[in-house]
């Protein structure tokens, strides 16, 4: 155990020797695990995966923007990935057990999830008030709890990624904590409204709706004519 985090130590020190290449990348091919029950902070510096990272049982704070690439693989197992920048999935992501914390710390303003992701446990939380870009669409799917927490004083926000609805689907077992959260209105908490589409007739059946009718309007029309002429014999 103390060598494998040995090696992720190393693996960190040399990524940040270098101020253009602030971040944690895993290589194509190359694996990175967190030792179980163990914790890695990364100084706010972004996470690359185009590999494997698999976290465990481990803890991973203080992350820049997560970037899982084409290919690239990343393991929440039953561990906790805290991030304060940007999520992008254009690779794998397999919640696990573990939770994702978006969160403040190494930086501020929007922040923005592109790409479709189902975490087990979410938690989009601030201090600062800060606005979450939720992709446009049903991209993200929560399966265990979804907290949103903000403060009475700065409430965070949830934006969708674009004027169409985005949308927050949630598993069957799924369950949401919200506390001083402002979710607009082109973002949907929950899997969207089945909208039961109103039944329409065909061809034939149009046919034959307006044969009763006249049916029905010509017998109408016989019924009075038969009248009268029986209110005339009377007279």
């Amino acid at each position: 155990m103390a060598q494998m985090g040995r090696c992720c130590l190393v693996v960190l020190a040399l990524t940040l020797g270098s101020p253009a290449f602030a971040q944690v990348s895993v290589p194509l091919g190359s694996t990175i695990n967190v030792p179980a029950g163990g914790s890695m902070n990364l100084g706010c510096v972004a996470l690359n995966v185009l590999g494997s990272f698999n976290l465990n049982s481990g803890q991973v704070s203080n992350t820049g923007d997560v970037s899982i690439g084409a290919g690239g693989n990343l393991n929440g197992g039953q561990g906790t990935l805290s991030v304060s920048g940007n999520w992008s999935n254009s690779g794998t992501f397999i919640a696990g057990t573990g939770t994702v914390i978006f969160t403040d710390g190494c930086a501020a303003g929007p922040l923005q999830i592109t790409g479709s992701t189902v975490f087990n446990n979410l938690t989009l939380g601030s201090g600062n008030g800060r606005t979450f870009v939720i992709p446009a669409g049903a991209n993200i799917t929560v399966n265990g709890v979804l907290t949103l927490q903000g403060t009475s004083g700065q409430p965070i926000t949830l934006v969708s990624s674009s004027g169409q609805l985005a949308i927050i689907n949630l598993g069957p077992s799924a369950q949401v904590t919200s506390n001083f959260a402002n979710v607009s209105s082109n973002v949907q908490i929950g899997a969207a409204a089945s909208v039961q589409g109103i039944p329409t007739l065909s061809e034939t059946g149009l046919i034959i709706l307006a044969l009763l009718m006249a049916g029905t309007a010509l017998w109408r029309g016989r019924g009075t004519t038969f009248g009268a002429k029986r209110k005339n014999q009377h007279h």
